[in-house]
């Protein structure tokens, strides 16, 4: 029980030490970061586990599922993609070109994983950031794709 905690403690501060640079620093762990998808598309693991908040257009809603959608950057072809969680169904097709301002907590992932495989580090890595650091050691480039988990939003 006592490995638990310290083990939580130490990925607590581990996150902590990765947030963004700057006045964001000093914030709380609850506070709302505001940043676009460009920077977050930039840097991701600067805002891996932070609360996000963002706004831009809604360029795709999963017809699938519906359980996932894209928000486009004004001005560009940037879009970062929202998981809607507790938030599917309230979003179709007739949303695309809805513009959004919304918050939630980022995620990030590695989408190469399979250089890892192929080296054999996947047995090795307990979290991402310590798969990343991984590949890195070994001259692989992980490419990295965050995401952001829907927590709040308002269509405007």
């Amino acid at each position: 029980m006592l490995k638990k905690i310290v083990g939580s403690l130490a990925i607590i501060l581990l996150f902590a030490s990765c947030g963004p640079k700057g006045a964001e620093s000093d914030a709380d762990e609850n506070s709302i970061i505001e940043t676009s998808i460009s920077n977050l598309l930039t840097n991701p693991l600067d805002y891996h586990g932070s609360i996000v908040k963002i706004e831009g257009m809604i360029s795709h809603v999963c017809r699938t599922s519906g359980d996932k959608m894209r928000i486009l950057q004004d001005g560009s072809d940037l879009t970062v993609q929202i998981m809607l969680g507790n938030f599917t169904g309230e979003f179709d097709t007739d949303s695309e070109g809805s513009r959004i301002e919304l918050s939630g907590k980022v995620s990030t992932e590695i989408t190469n994983i399979e250089e890892m495989e192929d080296h054999e580090l996947d047995d090795e890595c307990e979290n991402t950031l310590e798969a990343i650091e991984a590949m890195r050691a070994r001259g692989l480039d992980p490419n990295i794709r965050p995401h952001i988990n829907l927590e709040n939003y308002k269509i405007k």
